[in-house]
């Protein structure tokens, strides 16, 4: 599981939809704002992890739940790039909200790389490790959240947020872009 781990985390620090969000937040509302994304995002990652080891593992899917979990995804989807295509500019300090969780957890609970990683570790090294699968999903999260946070406390310095701030407009329209592509995506799927 340590080389899952690692590769994880390889997977985590790459430029995509986790990375944009937390970029986004931490630069305009510092490491503190962030928190809500990174749980998100962490807790995205794990059920995204949970639901795939589920599928992949033999457990059997009722009818209909995963056309309803992709529309509800979407839609939280497009009501996160709403809601940040509405903002203004903000000023910089420490806030806490819903769209800033929303969005970390869709992002990261509809990411198709991660959703591929994951895939392709339970069809192969991870399919060795029945008694420890339960596992899996909890180490994802703890793994993200370190990772997310990392990440936040980094993008959250001075210089970061003033770039954030003179780039808020460009930024706001393409992390809206992002989500609304990825909503199109989970809908593409049905």
């Amino acid at each position: 599981m340590r080389d899952f781990l690692l590769a994880y985390l390889a997977i985590l620090v790459t430029p995509g939809p986790n990375l944009l969000v937390i970029a986004g937040v931490a630069a305009l509302h510092g490491a503190r704002g962030a928190l809500p994304a990174c749980l998100g995002i962490a807790l995205g990652a794990g059920t995204l992890n949970a639901a795939l080891a589920a599928t992949l593992q033999g457990a059997p899917a009722a009818p209909g739940w995963a056309a309803a979990g992709r529309l509800a995804a979407a839609a939280l989807l497009l009501w996160a790039a709403l809601a940040i295509a509405r903002s203004r500019l903000p000023e910089t300090g420490h806030r806490i909200g819903g769209a800033e969780f929303t969005a970390g957890f869709c992002a990261a609970a509809t990411n198709p790389i991660t959703a591929a990683f994951f895939a392709a570790q339970f069809l192969g090294p991870l399919a060795l490790l029945d008694a420890k699968v339960p596992l899996v999903p909890l180490a994802v999260t703890a793994t993200a959240l370190a990772t997310s946070l990392g990440l936040a406390i980094l993008l959250a310095r001075p210089a970061c947020q003033r770039l954030a701030l003179a780039w808020h407009r460009p930024i706001r329209l393409a992390v809206t872009a992002t989500l609304v592509a990825m909503a199109a995506s989970v809908l593409a799927s049905l």
